[in-house]
C-alpha cells in the first residue's frame, strides 16, 4: 500500500507541475493567435478528448505532465504532423518577441503555481515549529562532533558561515547541509563578543549532506498562567539549554528528562536574549507549564498571496545560492541534487502527511522546475530563449545548420546533467549507495 501511495503521489505532483507549465505555453500561444494543434494532459496514446477550434484537447495514457504542439514548431519526440498551413498562424512566422514570451510563459506559470500553492497552504492554515525562522542560536552540541571539537557551545548565536550572514536557522542549516566534508568558517556571538571558529563538516555515507553536530535552541512558546514555569519567571521566547545538566536537543526531550529525574526541584539552564542563567523549578504532575514555540499561519486571501510571493522568492533565492555552489564546486551534487527517486519518496511522504505537506511540496518543486527550464540548454525553454535573444542581438536568424548544432550540443549537456542527477539519486539509496563512490 505504501508503494502504491508513493507512485500515485509522484504521478500527481509531477503531473500537476508539468501540466501547469505546459498550460502557460498553451494559453500564451492562443492569446497571440497562434494555431495550437494539441494540448495534452499526459503523454502517449490519446485516450479521450475533444476539439476546441483548431486544438485537440486530449487526455493521454501516461499521466506524467503534458505537452503542447504548435503549428510550425520544430519537430521533437511527438510524432503528430505540425507542418505549417501557410495562413500566418504558425509559430515561426510570428514576431520574435511573441515567440520569446511563449517560451517564457512555462517557467512563469511554474512561479504562479508556487504562489498559488503557498497561498492555499496559508489560507488552509498550518502550524510549524518556529525554529527555522528564529535567529540561529545553538541549543545543543553533540559530544565528539565537529562543532564540539572546534569549540562551539550551547547559547552561541551563529552570525555568518563562510562570510555569508545568516539571519535564521533555515539559512544556517541550508549553508551547512550543502557544504559536506569541508572546513566552514563559522562566526558566532558569545555573550558580548564575536568569535570565529573553523569547523570541519562531515557527512553520512549515502546522503552526502553536511553536518557539524549542532541543534537549534528549543524556545518557549507560551507560559501557562499559575504554572511552575510562571512562578519561576519563565518568559515566552526563552531558550532551554539543559535540564539538570543534560542537553535539550528538542522540545520532546524535556518531558523525558523530567520523567527520568528524581522527584524534587530541577535546574534548567536558560538562554534569554544572549544571557545564560540557571532557574530552579519544581514540576507539577510532571509538567512545567510551557508550550513549544510554533508559528500558526492562517491568512485571508490578500495576505496569503503576499506571504506566498515572499516564500516563493525566498525559494528562488536559495535555489540560486545552491546553483552557484554547484558551479564553483563548493557544494556536493549529492547534497544538492534530487531526481525522480528522491521526488517520488518526498511525494509519498507528503501524501501520507496530509494535504498541507502535499501543497508545500508542489509549490517548492514547481519553483525548481521553473528555474530548471530557464537553463540556457536546448531543448529546455531557456535554450530557446537564449537562441531568440542571440538572434535579436544580431538582428537576423541563425542558419538551420547553426541551430541544429546548438540543439545537439545542448541536448548532450542536458543528458550529462540528467545522468549526474540519476547518479546522485541512486547513490542515496541504501542498497546501491555502498557500491557507488
Amino acid at each position: 500500500m505504501g508503494s502504491l501511495t508513493t507512485l500515485l503521489a509522484f504521478v500527481f505532483v509531477l503531473g500537476v507541475i508539468i501540466f501547469f507549465h505546459e498550460f502557460g505555453h498553451f494559453i500564451t500561444a492562443k492569446a497571440f493567435g497562434m494555431r495550437v494543434f494539441i494540448f495534452s494532459f499526459g503523454f502517449g496514446p490519446r485516450l479521450v478528448g475533444f476539439k476546441w477550434g483548431d486544438t485537440d484537447l486530449r487526455v493521454s495514457a501516461i499521466p506524467l505532465g503534458g505537452y503542447v504542439k504548435l503549428e510550425g514548431e520544430p519537430e521533437d519526440h511527438i510524432s503528430e504532423n505540425t507542418a505549417t498551413l501557410g495562413d500566418g498562424k504558425d509559430f515561426t512566422a510570428r514576431p520574435r518577441w511573441q515567440r520569446f514570451v511563449v517560451y517564457l510563459a512555462g517557467p512563469v506559470m511554474n512561479g504562479v503555481l508556487a504562489i498559488a500553492g503557498f497561498a492555499a497552504l496559508y489560507m488552509v492554515g498550518y502550524g510549524i515549529d518556529a525554529v527555522l525562522t528564529d535567529p540561529p542560536v545553538i541549543g545543543a552540541v553533540e559530544a565528539g562532533s565537529p562543532a564540539a571539537a572546534a569549540g562551539l557551545q550551547p547559547g552561541d548565536q551563529i552570525l555568518s558561515i563562510d562570510d555569508a550572514a545568516k539571519a535564521n536557522w533555515e539559512d544556517a542549516l541550508v549553508a551547512i547541509v550543502i557544504r559536506p566534508d569541508r572546513t566552514l568558517r563559522i562566526r558566532v556571538r558569545r555573550g558580548g563578543e564575536e568569535k570565529e571558529f573553523p569547523v570541519q563538516s562531515t557527512s553520512n555515507s549515502t546522503q552526502k549532506m553536511g553536518q557539524i553536530g549542532v541543534t537549534p535552541l528549543v524556545r518557549v512558546g507560551q507560559v501557562v498562567p499559575a504554572s511552575p514555569a510562571e512562578r519561576a519567571g519563565f518568559k515566552p521566547d526563552d531558550g532551554i539549554l539543559s535540564v539538570n545538566g543534560k542537553p535539550v536537543a528538542s522540545f520532546t526531550d524535556i518531558p523525558a528528562l523530567i520523567a527520568s529525574a528524581p522527584p524534587g526541584p530541577l535546574v534548567l539552564q536558560i538562554w534569554r536574549q544572549g544571557s545564560i542563567f540557571d532557574v530552579t523549578i519544581t514540576p507539577e504532575n510532571g509538567r512545567l507549564g510551557i508550550t513549544n514555540k510554533t508559528i500558526t499561519k492562517k491568512l485571508s486571501f490578500v495576505p496569503a498571496v503576499r506571504e506566498a510571493t515572499a516564500a516563493t522568492w525566498n525559494l528562488v533565492r536559495q535555489t540560486f545560492v545552491i546553483l552557484k555552489g554547484l558551479v564553483t564546486a563548493s557544494i556536493s551534487p549529492k547534497a544538492a541534487l534530487t531526481g525522480p527517486l528522491g521526488i517520488a519518496k518526498a511525494s509519498g511522504d507528503a501524501a501520507r502527511s496530509g494535504i498541507r505537506a502535499l501543497l508545500y511540496l508542489v509549490a517548492s518543486l514547481s519553483v525548481s522546475v521553473g528555474i530548471l527550464n530557464l537553463f540556457p540548454l536546448p531543448p529546455l525553454d531557456g535554450g530557446h530563449l537564449a537562441i531568440l535573444a542571440g538572434e535579436g542581438l544580431r538582428r537576423r536568424e541563425f542558419s538551420a545548420a547553426t541551430k541544429s548544432w546548438i540543439l545537439n550540443a545542448g541536448a548532450m549537456v542536458l543528458f550529462l546533467l540528467i545522468g549526474l542527477v540519476l547518479y546522485s539519486d541512486l547513490s542515496k539509496t541504501s542498497w546501491l549507495g555502498k557500491y557507488l563512490p
